[in-house]
């Protein structure tokens, strides 16, 4: 009777095994290896945004300098006159803060000799990013509005000579820039920045292409 029950569990076997063995539902099959597919497939490009390198802002000095009271080497605060744009994506806004230094300072001689004064843009603060700077113009008194500017080493080595608009003063050979005299100065570097989520990107304007003068015009 033993024998019999035992040869029974044998035949038996091999059956169980090969149950537990039924290969998986096509459903199940093609979700593993659709997940996987996914897993494997490259994240989509996050839209993202250029500021060229040599980009030209407008700055403000948020500090008094001068030759006379600054010394070489020192910082001084400066501010974002204007946001940055590129293709109608405000990139930097208006406001944001950085760090100028005075790069040289000489107090004027006794005998009358001007004052030096040179400085540089060096950086503004994104949210904790450095956006770094270089150059550093003031604009003109009657050029306010463009970013056509004058060397401040030109200014610096002027003397006797009073520009209130600019906020500087030049006099008893020394320079003198007061608080919110504006600037211009440039980006150092090309910096990306992600869209903002529902931002779009303004295409380039498309190029006009002149018309063919008519009989008898001139092309001048």
């Amino acid at each position: 009777m033993f024998s019999l029950a035992l040869a029974l569990l044998l035949q038996q076997a091999p059956a169980t095994a090969a149950a537990d063995q039924t290969p998986p539902p096509a459903e199940a099959l093609a979700e593993t290896v659709t997940a996987t597919l996914d897993a494997d497939a490259p994240a989509a490009p996050v839209p993202a945004i250029t500021l060229p390198a040599a980009t030209s802002i407008k700055i403000a000095l948020e500090a008094q300098v001068g030759s006379k009271v600054s010394q070489t080497g020192q910082s001084f605060p400066i501010r974002l006159v204007e946001p940055v744009v590129v293709d109608g994506v405000e990139v930097l806004p208006a406001g944001l803060k950085g760090e100028g230094q005075v790069v040289h300072a000489k107090k004027g001689g006794m005998a009358g000799s001007a004052g030096e004064l040179v400085l540089a843009a060096r950086y503004l603060d994104f949210n904790g990013r450095r956006i770094e700077l270089r150059s550093f113009k003031f604009l003109e008194a009657e050029d306010q509005a463009s970013t056509k500017g004058k060397d401040n080493v030109g200014l610096a080595s002027a003397t006797n000579a009073v520009i209130g608009p600019l906020g500087f003063l030049i006099g008893g050979g020394n320079t003198l820039i007061e608080p919110g005299t504006i600037a211009t100065a440039k980006t150092r570097n090309v910096e990306v920045f992600t869209l903002p989520e529902g931002a779009a990107v303004q295409a380039p304007a498309a190029a006009t292409v002149p018309e063919e003068p008519k009989a008898g015009e001139s092309m001048q």
